[in-house]
C-alpha cells in the first residue's frame, strides 16, 4: 500500500471534492487462479490471473453539501461506477469500481457552520 496524492477524482462524470492531502491509499490485490494452493511439500502452486486496485479515499472536513455529492454516488443503487483519477505524476486512470460503505463524523451542528469530518470510502476495482 502506498499513499498517493490525487489531483482529480471523477465518478460517472461527476467531479468529487478533492481528497485530503495524502488522503488516498492505493493497494494492488493479486487474484490467483482457482487451482492455487500448497503442495504436500509446502510449495505454492498457482497463477496470478489479475491484479485489481483498491482506493481508500479520505477527505478533509466537508460541508454537508460536499459530503452529499460523494454519498449520493457511493450509496446509490448502481453497483459499478466509472472512476477516473489523475495521480500526482500526471498519470490518468479510468477503472470500473464498486464502493464500500461511506462513513463520516458530524464535526459541528451549528447552523451555517455544519461540517462532516473523517469522511471516507473505499473504491474497489471490479
Amino acid at each position: 500500500m502506498a499513499n498517493i496524492t490525487i489531483t482529480a477524482l471523477t465518478v460517472d462524470g461527476v467531479e468529487l471534492p478533492a481528497p485530503a492531502s495524502d488522503g488516498v491509499t492505493i493497494s494492488k490485490e493479486k487474484l490467483w487462479s482457482q487451482d492455487t494452493g500448497r503442495s504436500a511439500s509446502g510449495k505454492l502452486n498457482g497463477t496470478i490471473v489479475a491484479q485489481k486496485v483498491t482506493l481508500k479515499v479520505k477527505w478533509p472536513p466537508l460541508t454537508p453539501q460536499e459530503a452529499k455529492i460523494i454519498d449520493d454516488i457511493a450509496s446509490s443503487g448502481t453497483a459499478f461506477h466509472s472512476v477516473k483519477y489523475t495521480d500526482i505524476a500526471g498519470t490518468t486512470y479510468t477503472k470500473t469500481m464498486y464502493f464500500g460503505s461511506p462513513s463520516g463524523t458530524w464535526g459541528s451542528w451549528a447552523p451555517g457552520a455544519q461540517t462532516v469530518t473523517d469522511y471516507s470510502v473505499d473504491m474497489i476495482e471490479r
